[in-house]
């Protein structure tokens, strides 16, 4: 399957994008287009299920930055360099015989003008150079460059923003938008979709748990086949009271991010310690995962990593399934679709717990631990308002009916 990429930009850059996309293999987009960068924030609460996340300039990453910090895939963005400043002023000399003195430019960073300068020897006057500021209006900028142009200083305008070159270009003033050269996209493709790649092998690293009881009581077993059902792992008897568990970083990751193990433990009877290790490999993970043990609590989970660091949860900052939501995009999901917030937030959570976009019936019932006949009228409700979407068939067996094969068509990461 292709490594699906999410594009935050301009239309402008997605016509760009598009026309040189298929020199990277075993790829496919999928855009969110915004009017001006500002809206970046709210376009990340629209993106469906994907395998990477790819900003088109510094802008819209310098708003998205809030958010980027628990956004749980992997991200990359188009930084503004002197690789783009230089292209785009070589474009205006030599299309447009515009001396370096006469052209107005914006930029992140007034030093990228100055350095690309100084490693041309350049010795004349320099641009005219307005600095962009996330707290500046950018119709400031925009009429630095008009009255530039109108006072006869400025022949020619070299912006960041497009909404500014479609203002420019509607007044008659010669303008154009900042190139970054082809190179530097098809490379920053590349990267993400390496980026993505890595993360699922990550993902797929092996984890070692031990699941240790107080005393032998018949809810041990429930809770252990719980345990294994969340992280998608199976186990090993060690003794009545001892055993291991063996799973997925990926897995054990998503589980511990929703809190899922710690509702497991805590609406259990029984008492128990549950210990994992990471390692370069499952006899490091094991060694981890017992030296864990020796300082874990009764109904907590301890993690001893491959730098022997021990990380202990519950923590504070992770995410809470809970059957009262504020979020009003799940409000209204469930309003559609009659399924409860709580059901919705699982299903979200099992979808950024998958390596692949696609799954079937099965799969969700599974990771929902409820019956097939449920599971399948939560993917009607979904499939007819629109919120899945049948991408395909899969057949295990010569008999039998095929399986439909499902994707998600809405924002998970909110």
């Amino acid at each position: 399957m292709p490594i699906k990429i999410a594009v935050i930009c301009s239309s402008a850059f997605r016509e760009r994008l598009e026309s040189i996309a298929q020199e990277v293999s075993n790829i496919q987009l999928e855009f969110y287009i915004y009017q001006a960068p500002n809206e970046t924030p709210n376009l990340m609460k629209q993106v469906k299920p994907c395998d990477a996340l790819l900003l088109s300039g510094t802008l819209p990453y310098l708003y998205a930055k809030p958010l980027l910090h628990d956004w749980p895939i992997p991200w990359t963005y188009l930084k503004q360099d002197e690789a783009a400043i230089s292209t785009s002023l070589l474009s205006v000399l030599s299309n447009y015989r515009v001396p370096i003195s006469e052209i107005s430019i914006d930029v992140m960073n007034a030093k990228d003008v100055r350095h690309v300068l100084n490693d041309i020897h350049y010795s004349g006057e320099p641009p005219f150079i307005q600095e962009i500021e996330l707290e500046s209006s950018f119709e400031q900028i925009k009429e630095a460059h008009q009255q530039l142009w109108h006072k006869g200083k400025a022949k020619f305008i070299i912006t960041s923003i497009h909404q500014i070159y479609d203002d420019l270009v509607s007044a008659g003033i010669p303008a154009i938008r900042m190139q970054d050269p082809n190179s530097t996209i098809i490379q920053h493709l590349k990267q993400t979709k390496s980026l993505s790649k890595m993360l699922k092998s990550e993902s797929a690293k092996a984890v070692v748990g031990i699941m240790a009881f107080k005393e032998q009581e018949k809810e041990n077993q429930l809770l252990l086949q719980q345990i294994t059902s969340t992280i998608h792992a199976t186990y090993q008897k060690i003794d009545d009271y001892h055993f291991e568990v063996f799973t997925t970083y990926g897995h054990l990751y998503n589980a511990l991010q929703y809190s899922l193990l710690e509702q497991a433990l805590h609406s259990s009877s029984t008492t128990a310690k549950l210990t994992f290790g990471y390692g370069t490999s499952i006899r490091e993970a094991k060694q981890n995962a017992r030296q864990a043990l020796q300082f874990a609590e009764h109904n907590t989970i301890l993690i001893m990593n491959e730098e022997k660091e021990l990380i202990q949860y519950p923590h504070p900052e992770m995410i809470k399934l809970s059957l009262k939501t504020k979020d009003p995009y799940v409000l209204q999901m469930a309003k559609e679709t009659k399924l409860s917030p709580q059901n919705i937030s699982k299903i979200m959570a099992f979808s950024t717990s998958r390596k692949s976009l696609q799954f079937t019936a099965q799969d969700l019932t599974d990771y929902l631990q409820v019956t097939r006949r449920t599971t399948e009228r939560i993917l009607k409700k979904l499939v007819d308002h629109g919120y899945a979407v049948v991408v395909g068939e899969e057949m295990l067996y010569q008999q039998g009916r095929p399986r439909a094969v499902y994707e998600l068509n809405f924002s998970t990461y909110s």
